[in-house]
């Protein structure tokens, strides 16, 4: 008897082993299964984060809400325990309709998740019920999970005392969309009016006579640029000038400043401040400049025309308060003209030649500097040989503003020219360097 007893614990206690080894196997079956789902939802929410950065577009990726509940706290749901408990359950999510249409069908795949979880979550409440804090009562006490209710808006009352009916789809025409092509053109443009005066009495002990002088400027610039690699600049300047003097008395009026340059340039971006460049100078004037005292033509319109065709590099810089540009020609073409007879040979030409063509290398240069709040200092330079003559040109303009509408400007020009031979003079020294100045107070506007 003693010995039946003793095998019987024995049994008991293998069995006791064994039972336990199997619910450990199967605790470490749900384990891995709820570790996989646990995975696979971590790598979906991972996926639905680098989606919504726009690093991924995947369109076969799906989201499902199903595995909210393994995530969130602790609740005692009544669908794990109605599944167990062979009690009639339908699919459903807390906070939601009770019976949801998508899962009716026992294949369905969503059905089978909500399953396997309640079955997951099941074994929480029996291995680990100190995890549970709430039940769904209590989160449907607090208002549902996902359902959301919108306050009704208040109801607009009419202003009118009876309503208008107005059919609206008779004038309603089709929608059209309408593409508008992006504007790379910029226009500026500057415009002055300058004046100034000089009196002398007659006793005054230098002498002196007294003039007005009068001096108008316009300068217009349209700009081409399409920021990737063509840019293609257009400048025209005019000047025009007049002054009265009494010392000459056939001419009541004599032109001071008289300038019609036009400008283009066309580049091709090579690096960032580097462009491969085509440019035209085209200058002359528009009135005709007489010799003190005398009704002989000194220059006139088209007399001369100068152009100027040089095909180099460009370069550009823009800082916050200086911009300019360099174009460095190895190549340019350089062709003079004259239109009035009398002035046949003048201004460099040969004898008797009205045109002449020259080739030689050419750089021009032209930048803007404000110096401080109300000064600003715009040059252009401008050089050009054939290896036996020299032009240069440095035109320098200082504006000193005064307000938005006036202002006053100094003018220096120092220029060399020794193309031709009555610029050069071996009594006087330099002979061939000139000199221009004016200073003066006006009107200005500038878009």
């Amino acid at each position: 008897m003693q010995f039946k007893i003793v095998l019987m614990l024995i049994w008991g206690c293998l069995w006791g082993v064994g039972a336990e080894a199997r619910n450990r196997q199967i605790r470490e079956a749900d384990t891995l299964a709820m570790n996989a789902v646990v995975e696979k939802y971590s790598k979906k929410l991972s996926e639905l984060v680098l989606s919504n950065q726009g690093l991924q577009t995947d369109s076969s990726v799906r989201y499902t809400s199903y595995y909210y509940r393994l995530f969130a706290p602790g609740t005692l749901y009544d669908a794990p325990i109605k599944q167990v408990f062979s009690i009639l359950w339908k699919p459903s999510l807390p906070g939601r309709e009770k019976n949801i249409p998508s899962l009716t069908d026992v294949n369905d795949k969503q059905h089978r998740i909500l399953e396997e979880e309640n079955l997951m979550l099941m074994q929480t409440y029996v291995n680990s019920p100190w995890l549970i804090r709430n039940t769904e009562r209590d989160l449907e006490a607090a208002g549902g999970l996902q359902k959301e209710v919108l306050p009704e808006l208040p109801s607009v009352p009419h202003l009118v005392a009876n309503d208008i009916n107005v059919d609206l789809t008779q004038d309603v025409d089709e929608v059209r969309l309408k593409v508008r092509r992006p504007n790379f053109w910029k226009f500026r443009g500057n415009y002055s009016f300058q004046f100034t005066q000089n009196y002398f009495s007659e006793n005054w002990f230098q002498g002196g006579d007294d003039n007005y002088t009068m001096l108008a400027l316009v300068s217009m610039e349209a700009n081409f640029n399409n920021k990737q690699n063509i840019q293609w600049e257009n400048r025209l300047e005019m000047r025009l000038g007049f002054q009265t003097s009494k010392t000459d008395e056939l001419h009541k009026f004599k032109a001071n400043d008289d300038l019609l340059r036009l400008t283009t340039k066309i580049g091709y971006r090579a690096t960032k401040h580097w462009f491969y460049t085509l440019q035209v100078q085209a200058y002359t004037q528009f009135y005709p400049n007489y010799k003190s005292n005398s009704k002989e033509v000194a220059s006139d319109f088209m007399s001369p025309f100068n152009l100027v065709v040089s095909l180099g590099m460009d370069f550009k810089l823009e800082l916050k308060r200086f911009r300019g540009s360099a174009n460095l020609a190895p190549v340019a073409y350089n062709f003079r003209s004259v239109e009035r007879r009398s002035l046949f040979g003048n201004f460099g030409l040969d004898p008797g030649k009205c045109m002449y063509n020259d080739f030689g290398p050419n750089i021009t240069i032209n930048y803007g500097w404000e110096i401080m709040k109300n000064i600003r200092w715009d040059a252009r330079i401008y050089w050009f040989s054939n290896m036996e003559k020299t032009d240069i040109e440095w035109e320098n303009t200082f504006t000193f503003t005064i307000n938005k509408y006036l202002n006053s400007r100094l003018f220096l020009y120092p220029r060399i020219d020794d193309s031709s031979d009555r610029y050069r003079n071996e009594d006087k020294k330099f002979s061939y360097l000139m000199f221009k100045e004016w200073f003066s107070l006006g009107i200005n506007y500038s878009f």
